[in-house]
């Protein structure tokens, strides 16, 4: 067996997003605009659920291809990638006709991608980092669902996403490797065996990493889009309305909430302590990390929707389908922070902190938010970001007076010196 690094297989530490990369991520840009507008005007179960299913489909197939041209470097085929990305494009096209008319499109674009990008490694290349990407039986219901019409359509594409989460979490990609490897052990000594063989070299199965730097750039700038997103929602919403006291301070609150879930997710929290360190041991399992970032961005424009939203009705009621999209994202996001605090060396101590208490008060948001008005709903979600801020940045160290980022173990005074980043 063969261990093969990123790219040219050189480990390349200062690798950043190509210029091919950065533009199918314009893709990415328009798929969440046109997904968040399954969420507005007071959604009812229905559009959450079919908002969650197509947000799965549309991160899936983004994180397929994302790693394809993350392993891949320089031998990125820009065809492939640019025909990828036209894929993308159809589906988020199709995305507001989903309920009645383009569900089939959405569906056979969706199987087309996967199962290409499925088939791009080559035979006897096996993707240790991210097994999903090639472990393709999550499409089958998919294809079954090209024949059957609304709304049981929609029970197969759950059974896929479900069987591709439960392949992320259970299937490792040591797991995946060790049993081709066994299968193809059976296969060489029969070869062997053979009197056609003349003992020429056999080809070895190869393990296919990926680049830890780079692709937490690229899951970080994913971030940023969703972030993004959120800011363009927000300022139409404030735009198209008539100015007054709430609007503006819903905006600026709207506005606090996006930076606020910037810092807890990129410069303080979720994306760099799921990395953990450049020690591989020391790291969370890359699928595990796939998975809370599609839950984590999830969460952010599902608030960033309800934050658009909500700005919308600045000076009247509050649906509970309003209150329960910007709260439900924020109850999401918490558990997510929750589930993957307790990886953290606090542990226990992180979970009580912050998370679970913040997902318990945004449940109370939610129940009450039609009595609470625009106001209190989203300055209660503020409040929430702040505390969360405030512990983690306090639990870090950085309050005390030239202390810096948080340090393993407490310098005496004379050591001096400017912390590191």
């Amino acid at each position: 067996m063969v261990n093969e690094a990123p790219g040219t297989g050189e480990v390349t530490h200062d690798r950043h997003a190509s210029w091919m990369e950065l533009f199918f991520d314009l893709v990415a840009v328009a798929g969440i605009g046109q997904l968040t507008h399954l969420l507005h005007g007071g959604p009812s179960l229905e559009h959450v659920v079919l908002y969650v299913l197509l947000y799965l489909a549309f991160w899936l197939v983004w994180a397929c291809i994302t790693l394809y041209g993350d392993i891949a470097g320089d031998r990125t085929h820009p065809v492939l990638m640019l025909s990828a990305m036209l894929g993308l494009g159809v589906m988020a096209a199709a995305v507001a006709g989903v309920p009645d008319r383009h569900a089939t499109t959405f569906a056979a674009v969706y199987v087309v991608v996967r199962l290409v990008i499925g088939q791009v490694w080559g035979r006897g290349r096996i993707v240790v980092d991210f097994p999903t990407v090639q472990l393709t039986v999550g499409v089958f219901p998919w294809i079954a669902s090209l024949w059957v019409g609304e709304p049981g359509k929609y029970w197969f594409w759950a059974a896929g996403l479900a069987i591709d989460l439960y392949l992320m979490f259970v299937i490792t990609g040591e797991r995946m490797l060790a049993g081709a490897q066994q299968e193809f052990d059976k296969r060489l000594s029969r070869i062997r065996e053979s009197p056609r063989f003349d003992g020429r070299e056999l080809p070895k199965l190869t393990a296919m990493h990926a680049n830890p730097e780079h692709l937490g750039e690229r899951l970080g700038l994913y971030v940023i889009i969703v972030l993004g997103e959120g800011i363009i929602m927000a300022i139409n919403a404030v735009g198209s309305a008539a100015w007054n006291f709430h609007v503006l301070a819903l905006g600026l609150g709207a506005f606090l909430i996006l930076a606020g879930l910037w810092a807890l997710t990129l410069k303080f929290g979720a994306i760099p302590r799921l990395m953990g360190g450049t020690d591989t041991a020391d790291q969370v399992p890359w699928q595990h990390v796939m998975a809370t970032h599609c839950m984590v961005t999830g969460a952010i424009a599902t608030i960033a929707a309800g934050l658009g939203m909500t700005i919308e009705h600045a000076d009247g009621h509050v649906s509970p389908g309003i209150g329960w999209v910007l709260c439900g994202g924020t109850i999401a996001y918490f558990v997510v922070l929750a589930v993957s605090g307790l990886r953290s060396p606090t542990g226990w101590r992180t979970l009580l902190g912050y998370p679970l208490p913040c997902t318990l008060v945004a449940v109370v948001l939610g129940v009450f938010a039609p009595h609470i008005g625009p106001l209190g709903l989203v300055y209660g979600i503020l409040a929430l970001i702040g505390w969360s801020l405030a512990w983690q940045t306090h639990s870090e160290g950085r309050w005390r007076t030239g202390s810096g980022p948080a340090r393993p173990h407490r310098r005496p005074r004379g050591d001096g010196g400017p912390a590191a980043a």
